[in-house]
C-alpha cells in the first residue's frame, strides 16, 4: 500500500521546464529581477536625466523625451506639415518627472510579453513571425514610394528617377520621409531603453548575454554621463548637463551613514545587484534542473530539495542585499571615521589640518577612503570562518521555522 501512494505521488510535482516556469519561487525571482530593472532604470533617470536649463543646445541626459522634443520642433519649422508617427501620449513627451517613462515602460512590457511566447512556440512558427515582421516594415517603407513610381511610369510611358525632376508629381521621395521619421523614433527609443529592454529579454527569456547587454549599456551610459560631466569637457564643448556635485556635503541619511547626494548612487548600485543576482540566479537554477536525468526530474526528493534551494536563496537576497547596502555605507563612512580618530590628537597643528582638509571631503577622498575599509573587510575573510558564522545563522533560522510549523 505504501509502494502504490509513493507511486501516485511520484510525478504529480516534477523538474520539467513547463513545470519550473511556473514555480512561485522562480516567479518570484524573475519578478523580483524585473522590478528591480525599472526601479534601477527611473533612479537613473532621476539621477542623470536632469539638465541644468530649459534652454540649450544640446543637452545629453538620460531622457528620451529631449531628443523626441527637438526632432518635433525641428519638423515644425519645415514648409511641410510633418510630425512623428508614435504619439507623445505612448512615448511620454510632455509629460514631467516619472510619467515620461511609464507609458514607454508599459508598452515595451507587452511587446517583451509578446516576443517571450513566441519563443516559446515551434522554430518553423518562430521564423515565418520573424520573416512576416522583416516583411511588413520593407512593405511599410518602400511600399507606398514604389507603387507611386511604377504607376507613374506606366501613365507617363517613360523611365525617370523618383526624386531630382522638375515636375513635381514625378518626385515620390515624400512616401519615404512618414515611414523614416517611424524608425527614427522607434531607433531613439530602443536606444535610450535597451538596458530595460535587454534586461526584460533576459529575464522572462532565460537569456545570460542579453542580461549582460542590459548591464553593459547601464555602464556604458554611466561611463558617457561621467565623461560629458567631466569639469575638462564642460569647459572645452558646451553642454546644460547637470553633473553631479564634486564636493559631498554632511553625512546625514540612514542613520547619519551617507550623504544625501551618495543615496541615489547607493541604491542603483543595489538594485543593479539585485537585478543581476536574480536574473542570473533564475536562469541557473533553470538549467541545473533542465540538465538533471530523467528518473531525478520525477524524483519528489529531488523536487524538495530543488525548493529548499530556491527559498534559502530567496532569503538569502534579503540579507545580502541589507549586508552589502550596511557595509558600503560604513565605507562610505570611513573618511569621517578617520577625522574622528584624528580629533583623539587635539591641540595638535597635525590633526586640525587633516580635520580641514578639502580631500577628505570630496568625491575622490571618500572613494580612496571607502576603498580602504572595503579592502580591510575583505581581508578579514582570512580571519573570520563567514562560511561557519553564515551557516549557523541558516540554521538557527531553519530551526526557528520548524518550530513554528
Amino acid at each position: 500500500m505504501a509502494e502504490d501512494v509513493a507511486i501516485q505521488g511520484e510525478g504529480l510535482e516534477t523538474l520539467h521546464l513547463k513545470v519550473l516556469r511556473r514555480k512561485w519561487q522562480i516567479l518570484a525571482l524573475q519578478i523580483t529581477a524585473t522590478i528591480s530593472l525599472f526601479s534601477m532604470y527611473i533612479m537613473m533617470t532621476r539621477t542623470y536625466g536632469v539638465c541644468d536649463s530649459v534652454e540649450s543646445s544640446w543637452c545629453p541626459a538620460l531622457d528620451h523625451t529631449l531628443t523626441l522634443g527637438v526632432i518635433e520642433q525641428f519638423l515644425q519649422g519645415q514648409p511641410e506639415a510633418l510630425s512623428l508617427p508614435i504619439p507623445d501620449w505612448m512615448t511620454g513627451v510632455g509629460n514631467l518627472g516619472d510619467g515620461r517613462y511609464w507609458m514607454p515602460l508599459f508598452v515595451i512590457s507587452i511587446l517583451v510579453a509578446g516576443w517571450t511566447i513566441l519563443g516559446l512556440q515551434t522554430a518553423k512558427l518562430r521564423r515565418q513571425v520573424n520573416m512576416g515582421i522583416l516583411g511588413a516594415a520593407l512593405l511599410y517603407l518602400a511600399g507606398l514610394f514604389v507603387i507611386n513610381w511604377l504607376i507613374g511610369m506606366i501613365f507617363s510611358f517613360e523611365l525617370y528617377l523618383p526624386f531630382g525632376q522638375i515636375d513635381t508629381n514625378r518626385n515620390h521621395v515624400e512616401y519615404l520621409v512618414g515611414p523614416l521619421l517611424l524608425y527614427i523614433q522607434l531607433f531613439i527609443l530602443v536606444f535610450y531603453f535597451l538596458p530595460v529592454i535587454s534586461g526584460l529579454l533576459g529575464i522572462w527569456g532565460m537569456s545570460k548575454s542579453k542580461i549582460s547587454w542590459a548591464i553593459g549599456s547601464t555602464i556604458i551610459y554611466l561611463g558617457l554621463h561621467a565623461l560629458l560631466s567631466y569639469e575638462g569637457v564642460r569647459s572645452t564643448i558646451e553642454l546644460n548637463l547637470n553633473a553631479l556635485p564634486v564636493q559631498i556635503g554632511e553625512a546625514t541619511e540612514w542613520g547619519g551613514l551617507v550623504a544625501p547626494e551618495i543615496v541615489p548612487l547607493l541604491i542603483i548600485s543595489l538594485l543593479m545587484m539585485i537585478f543581476l543576482e536574480s536574473g542570473f540566479a533564475t536562469i541557473r537554477y533553470v538549467e541545473y534542473a533542465f540538465k538533471l536525468p530523467e528518473s531525478c526530474k520525477k524524483d519528489p526528493e529531488y523536487v524538495k530539495q530543488f525548493d529548499n534551494i530556491l527559498n534559502i536563496h530567496l532569503q538569502q537576497t534579503v540579507g545580502v542585499t541589507f549586508f552589502v547596502g550596511l557595509v558600503t555605507a560604513l565605507a562610505l563612512k570611513f573618511d569621517d571615521l578617520i577625522v574622528d580618530l584624528v580629533s583623539v590628537f587635539e591641540g595638535s597643528q597635525w590633526s586640525e589640518q587633516v580635520k580641514e582638509s578639502l580631500e577628505l571631503q570630496l568625491t575622490y577622498g571618500t572613494v580612496i577612503s571607502a576603498l580602504i575599509f572595503v579592502i580591510f573587510i575583505a581581508g578579514l575573510r582570512y580571519i573570520i570562518p563567514w562560511p561557519r558564522i553564515s551557516g549557523l545563522i541558516e540554521k538557527g533560522i531553519r530551526q526557528i521555522r520548524d518550530q513554528s510549523v
